[in-house]
């Protein structure tokens, strides 16, 4: 779902709307808590500006051939992430605590360094392997990552401050793209406490209209793939934003069933053993 240099483009493009937005927030906005437990609006800031020297090398590192790890940094793949993931929080925190009353402008700087980052990449590198402690990756997916970054913390922020915010249209793709490559199986696992394997399939309406099968449980990782003609045995119906939510544990299934945003059809008892 479009080249690389179209994807650079959109990271450019979203990165520098999210920075004119953070501009407009009133300065009681930024220590609100956002939907990410650990952190106020203000660390998510922190989070997104401290992933351009995360990501950025890793990227360039590997369209000009090398993925392996950086010095004082793990193999790929090796170790507990979802550790890894408790510490980044504080990570976060500590770094934004560091930055004070320069946050924005550090963002606003690193959203252009990692435009420089960016700017020596080629459609033919979307394949070349990357470095990254989950796992290496594709370039092409790294972008994804970023995409996925920018516009689920972007979410996450915009959700404690306003009613009800809408992910970006043009960067959904990219999201959906992601899931069956790093993120289902990895942080999203829905059959984790199924003793039997089970297919529930997601149709998606909206901006990312299609339909969707993951199979999991029965011991197995969870794998995410286009629907086919395997029987599903549990239906979803809900729009793509809803499902990207779901996905990134910000809205649960029972909350999403109760609200009526997701409408679940077939063997509907296997919602009881559905989670993350």
């Amino acid at each position: 779902m479009g080249s690389v240099l179209e994807k650079v483009q959109l990271v450019k493009d979203e990165s520098a709307r999210i920075g004119a937005y953070l501009k407009t927030l009133k300065p009681e906005a930024w220590s609100t808590k956002s939907a990410c437990d650990a952190w106020e609006v203000q660390d998510v800031v922190a989070h997104l500006t401290g992933a351009v020297e995360r990501f950025g090398p890793n990227i360039v590192r590997g369209a000009e051939g090398d993925s392996s790890a950086p010095d004082g940094m793990p193999q790929a793949g090796v170790g507990d992430m979802a550790a890894r993931l408790r510490a980044n929080a504080q990570v976060a925190i500590d770094y934004r605590e560091s930055l004070g009353s320069g946050l924005l402008a550090t963002y606003n700087d690193g959203r252009l360094k990692f435009d420089e980052f960016l700017s020596g990449l080629q459609d033919a590198d979307r394949d070349k392997p990357c470095y990254h402690p989950a796992g290496t990756i594709s370039v092409e997916t790294y972008l994804n990552l970023r995409l996925t970054e920018l516009i689920v913390h972007e979410w996450d922020i915009r959700s404690s401050l306003e009613r009800e915010p809408v992910m970006s249209a043009e960067s959904l793709p990219a999201i959906i793209e992601m899931f069956p490559v790093f993120v289902v199986g990895r942080l999203f696992d829905p059959g984790a406490n199924m003793t039997a394997t089970a297919r529930f399939r997601f149709e998606l309406t909206g901006s990312v209209a299609g339909s969707y099968d993951i199979v999991a449980g029965g011991g197995q990782k969870a794998i995410m793939e286009s629907a086919s003609d395997k029987r599903p045995d549990a239906i979803f119906g809900c729009d793509t934003q809803t499902f990207v939510l779901l996905v990134y544990g910000r809205l649960s299934l029972e909350k999403a069933m109760a609200d009526d945003l997701i409408i679940v059809t077939g063997d509907t008892s296997l919602t009881a053993g559905f989670g993350s």
